[in-house]
């Protein structure tokens, strides 16, 4: 019944430890997300500077596919802050995704812990026994 019952324990040990890694995947992804938002909110920072300090009468492209099409100052202008508003809204969430994946991902790790003592335990019980 004990061998029976450690089995169970270790199969179901294995399944939660697997599941453990893809959520440690996951966040590891995350992470990697929110680094490129970071490079791309620097990236526009540095465009915006730019812009504060760009004559009144200077030429704006945009690059459009393959084109290069002028722009007006205001709308480029404009079209920055939006990004950077985009940007800002979506580091924020991806900071609330990556906290709450840390938080499962610490909650997880105690149960493994817990199960890896109790199957110790058991082991030690029945090893006394015999």
């Amino acid at each position: 019944f004990a061998a029976m019952a450690a089995k169970e324990l270790q199969a179901k040990f294995e399944k939660d430890l697997e599941a453990f890694k893809g959520l440690q995947e996951n966040l590891q992804k995350s992470y990697e997300s929110r680094m490129g938002l970071v490079a791309q909110q620097q990236e526009t920072e540095l465009v915006k500077e730019e812009f504060d300090t760009i004559e009144d009468d200077a030429v704006i492209y945009k690059l459009v596919g393959p084109l290069m099409v002028k722009q007006n100052i205001d709308d480029a202008k404009a079209n920055v802050e939006k990004r950077l508003e985009y940007i800002s809204g979506e580091l924020e969430r991806s900071s609330k995704i990556i906290e709450d994946q840390e938080k499962d991902i610490a909650e997880r790790q105690k149960v493994l812990v817990k199960m890896q003592e109790d199957a110790q335990q058991m082991a030690a019980a029945s090893g006394g026994k015999a």
